[in-house]
């Protein structure tokens, strides 16, 4: 997923099951986009918000695919 396509408030799912797993979060969960931080549109990293689970900070969006 490109990194300039995530946007606060977009619906996501783990890109990559593995990360998903050892955060104890089930691999089809959807979370949600809280913020973005980056410059000139583009979100060097992200913050999601799954239900349950405490707000990941600063993850790469690329660790994440949106749902359309």
């Amino acid at each position: 997923m490109a990194s300039a396509t995530v946007m606060r408030g977009d619906q996501v799912v783990f890109e990559r099951l593995d990360v998903a797993e050892v955060l104890g979060i089930w691999r089809h969960a959807r979370g949600r986009v809280v913020s973005t931080h980056g410059q000139g549109g583009r979100a060097q990293t992200i913050d999601v918000k799954f239900e349950g689970h405490e707000t990941l900070k600063r993850y790469l969006p690329d660790l994440f695919r949106r749902v359309r």
